[in-house]
């Protein structure tokens, strides 16, 4: 251990974690520097002063022993050490002065006093080793035994504290509680001071009972103990503490990895240090691989080892909590008398290298397995949210199965307060390499298990949120033509009012559809008196802000499309009667009437007659039809054919021939020729032919598997009959015994323009009938037969292009090329055309999803260039600026990262070890000295 004495350590310890400490804090002080008051501002500059000048004082120490080419004194440790706690006791005191109770805890990155706990460990563990390594400086003059009698002897005598003079003890005032809060906190550190001190002097001796009994110590330090403490963790000694299988007090630890890697750490300690180079060599080796391993939990059980003392005084197994402690000292000893040996033999410098990159070994190897995670996981999510129609997939999914295993243990909070169902610190880091710190919601994780492992569906909660007692009062509308552009420019403004007089607050949520060719311009909320106008950002940025508003009852406003032209508008929130004000702007090409909460809302007065044509330039990629143009194309029938999507999950094979027979039963019925029908076999892929006569034998070759993931199915079929544009087109008959099970995403309506004959699929019934499901609700509508008899308009693109167009009279937006890619250089703001464009681009990441990861982030840029709300962009209101730079820093989070990954769920925070368990250990002992007093009490 007196390797430690190197003043590099300093840098290391001291040094760059408080500079880390710096970087996290400076970020969150710029996101809530607005919200807080000039004394909390000057309580933030001290602390980060007197911390700068602690740290500025460790590393030019630092610097002086290196050019006197001397090691680190007890001074230091003895300086380090007091100053630094010094500065963390003030700051627990302040805490309240430099982050105010009022202020939201999620505007920050994480737990700001667990971050400052985190980091300035290092140093007070570094100044504690200084002292006990100082403290000893002739280790072969020196007695273990004194030190360990005093190791003892302090929880001992605490123990009989209060067994005898606590029950008769009765505190007259504060400061005696007070003074008993100190000597435990003194008392624990010179606990702690002679444990390290009589194991430093054991192992450093040469000679002693240590050395006589080397092997059996440790066997018991090195592996008994710590095999002990895993299956006490994991819930395997006391039923009621964990006892899951995935969860433990302290962490997850119930990998066969953890306790094959104790066994072998062990091993590697006991096995002895013979005089030959070429084993040493291995062993010094061997033992730097696994002192990653050593390394882990003591780092991992560092917060604890103050309460060590009172866990062995209540319960009496608190003494595993010092296991890693000891046996890092003697790790650290063992690896130390390798190096003092080979150093005679090769290059100091290579040894170092050598036992670096053994050390790394196994972190190298768990981050290579969380990045095989990542690409598993991504695999799965480029199939279901940005795939290839045109492209055949075959994933694992095994491994997948594994991957969501290993997300969800690092996903979710624990939900038993005595467990902890993540693993310290590498929770953090599987986030980091999988996740890239986002997280990915319970809806997705449904969907990929529904997809791939034909798990049953989870209900889901409905997209809006209706409050009866909130109503549009009043509402007054001014429109405005602009010759410029062709186009209409109107607001709407509200004035919304809560009827209900009970206390509890309320949100208006209400969600209308904008008609082709009416996009959202522009938006505000009154704050008080105080008008706020909108903010056009990400819209997972902005979703994920609204919801944290929300839930400290603040006043955000929200506008965001949730599926095709459908937009939610929500604001929050409402006392008892009281009456709020907001506006909408809209840009349209031609007057519109919009039905928000009920009212029916005419915008556009009068019709110029530049504002009934297209007035979309030629070589545009994206059309625009007007209601009037429409009249003027034709009108022509399309060829209907049968596109069977026959269910073949695994919980499907038992249906196969009552599947066939309904099949035979609708064919029989002659409604559409058979000749060019279609049959895809859809469970967690889509495998499509021609309907030939073999279509019976080529089901039954099926192999049922995986879930029914009806989506893609209907996805692919639309994607594929648009691309082409023949003169059919396909009706999408759903074959299954049970649709529920099928897995359909709430994009449908986005697809709605590949299908002008209507945006439906049917489902075949067991008497052959066909139950329509339109894409908007998902839901059936009646029982009916086929309506063969639609017509649809053709637009002709060019000489030898055409698009097929619904036939009715509303306007439509349409695509020109089947690929578009982000037109930044033709976007204005405020622009209709913009608007158009923008759709466009839009409409064909709808048609081309593997390209939506490239070009969405320009498309989000469009729409803040536009200054026009687009699916993939907000409109939120917020009242401060604290809220606005967190908006933007999680809109910056979002866009660097997979657009498939969510920032609707909590981040990932460096909360290890938790506070539940400190406090749960503080509790058993405040309840064993109470249960002590009552015993006594006559």
């Amino acid at each position: 251990m007196r390797s430690l004495l190197n003043p590099r350590w300093i840098f290391l310890l001291n040094t760059l974690p408080i500079v880390l400490l710096f970087l996290l804090l400076l970020g969150d002080f710029n996101i809530i520097k607005s919200q807080l008051s000039a004394e909390n501002i000057d309580h933030w500059r001290a602390f980060g002063l007197v911390l700068a000048l602690l740290t500025a004082l460790g590393a030019g120490y630092a610097f002086w022993l290196l050019d006197r080419k001397e090691q680190v004194s007890m001074y230091y440790g003895l300086f380090a050490l007091l100053s630094h706690l010094a500065f963390l006791a003030v700051y627990i005191d302040r805490s309240e002065k430099v982050l105010p109770v009022t202020l939201p805890r999620w505007l920050l990155s994480g737990d700001v006093f667990l971050y400052i706990g985190t980091f300035l460990m290092p140093t007070l563990t570094y100044s504690f080793f200084v002292l006990t390594t100082r403290s000893a400086p002739r280790v072969e003059r020196r007695s273990a035994a004194k030190s360990l009698a005093y190791a003892i002897g302090i929880p001992l005598m605490w123990y009989l504290f209060y067994q005898v003079v606590a029950p008769l003890w009765k505190p007259t005032s504060t400061y005696e509680n007070t003074i008993i809060t100190v000597l435990i906190a003194l008392s624990t550190f010179a606990f702690l001071f002679f444990l390290v001190r009589a194991v430093y002097i054991m192992v450093s001796k040469r000679s002693g009972i240590w050395h006589q009994y080397q092997l059996i110590c440790k066997i018991v330090i090195a592996i008994l103990f710590p095999l002990w403490g895993l299956v006490v963790n994991n819930g395997h000694f006391f039923s009621f503490v964990g006892g899951r299988g995935d969860s433990g007090v302290f962490g997850n630890f119930n990998s066969y990895w953890f306790y094959g890697l104790a066994v072998l750490n062990g091993i590697l300690i006991c096995l002895p240090s013979l005089e030959n180079k070429a084993y040493r060599l291995a062993l010094f080796l061997g033992r730097s691989l696994t002192f990653a391993y050593t390394l882990y939990f003591f780092v991992v059980f560092l917060p604890f080892l103050p309460l060590s003392v009172l866990v062995i005084i209540v319960i009496g197994l608190g003494f595993l909590m010092l296991t890693p402690l000891v046996l890092f000292v003697i790790h650290v000893d063992a690896l130390a008398r390798d190096f003092a040996f080979l150093k005679r033999y090769f290059s100091g410098k290579i040894l170092t290298l050598g036992s670096v990159l053994a050390f790394l070994i196994i972190p190298a190897v768990i981050t290579a397995d969380y990045w095989h995670h990542k690409q598993v996981l991504y695999e799965a999510l480029d199939y279901l949210y940005t795939p290839d129609y045109a492209k055949n997939y075959a994933l694992d999914a095994r491994s997948l199965e594994r991957t969501l295993h290993h997300v969800k243990s690092h996903k979710y909070p624990s939900r038993i307060f005595l467990s902890s169902e993540k693993q310290p610190y590498l929770s953090a880091w599987f986030n980091a390499v999988v996740l890239n710190n986002l997280t990915l919601s319970d809806a997705k994780i449904s969907t990929i298990e529904r997809v791939f492992l034909g798990a049953p569906p989870r209900p889901v909660l409905p997209e809006s949120i209706q409050n009866d007692s909130i109503g549009i009062t009043q509402i007054s509308t001014r429109s405005t033509f602009d010759s410029t552009q062709n186009a209409w420019r109107s607001w709407v403004d509200f004035r919304l009012t809560n009827r209900a007089t009970n206390p509890w607050l309320a949100e208006y949520a209400t969600t209308f559809t904008l008609p082709a060719g009416c996009w959202i311009s522009d938006y505000y909320l009154y704050v008080g008196a105080r008008k706020e106008m909108g903010i056009l950002a990400e819209k997972k940025a902005a979703l994920w802000v609204f919801s944290q508003i929300r839930n400290e009852n603040r006043d955000p406003g929200l506008l965001y499309y949730l599926t095709g032209n459908k937009v939610a508008f929500r604001v929050f929130p409402f006392a008892a009667r009281e009456v709020r004000r907001t506006g909408i702007e809209f840009i349209h090409k031609e007057p519109v009437t919009l039905n928000i909460g009920g009212q029916a809302i005419a915008l556009g007065r009068g019709t110029p007659a530049a504002s009934q044509t297209s007035d979309h330039k030629a070589d545009d990629p994206v059309g625009y039809v007007s209601a009037r143009e429409k009249q003027a194309l034709e009108r022509v029938q399309r060829k209907p054919y049968y596109h069977f999507l026959v269910d073949v999950s695994e919980r499907e094979e038992q249906y196969q021939k009552e599947l066939m027979k309904r099949i035979d039963t609708l064919l029989a019925r002659n409604l559409i020729d058979r000749q060019n029908a279609h049959i895809s076999f859809v469970n967690a892929y889509v495998t499509t032919m021609p309907m030939g006569d073999d279509w019976k034998q080529k089901f039954s070759a099926q192999t049922f598997e995986g879930g029914f993931y009806l989506d893609r199915a209907v996805k692919t079929a639309l994607v594929e009959a648009y691309t082409n544009q023949r003169n059919t087109y396909p009706v999408l008959v759903v074959c299954t015994d049970y649709l529920l099970n099928a897995v359909l995403e709430k994009d449908l309506p986005d697809f709605a323009f590949l299908a002008p004959e209507g945006d439906l699929f049917y489902e075949l019934q067991a008497d052959g009938s066909l139950l329509p499901h339109p894409f908007s609700t998902n839901s059936a509508e009646g029982t009916l037969d086929l309506q063969l008899e639609r017509t649809v308009l053709k637009y002709p693109v060019s000489a030898d292009s055409v698009v097929y167009l619904r036939d009715s009279d509303e306007p439509e937006i349409f695509l020109k090329s089947k690929r578009i890619r982000g037109p930044e250089a033709e976007i204005k703001a405020k622009s209709w055309r913009s608007a158009l464009l923008m759709q466009g681009q839009w409409l064909s990441q709808v048609l081309h999803p593997e390209t939506s990861q490239r070009e969405w982030p320009g498309l989000v840029k469009n729409s803040f260039l536009a200054h026009i709300m687009t699916p993939v962009t907000s409109y939120l209101v917020v009242e401060n600026e604290a809220q606005k730079a967190i908006l933007k820093k999680k809109q910056a989070q979002a866009l660097a990262n997979n657009k498939s990954l969510d920032l609707g769920e909590e981040a990932q925070r460096m909360t290890e070890p938790g506070l539940y368990v400190l406090a749960l250990l503080l509790a058993i002992f405040i309840w064993y000295r109470e249960r002590r007093k009552k015993a006594y009490i006559p």
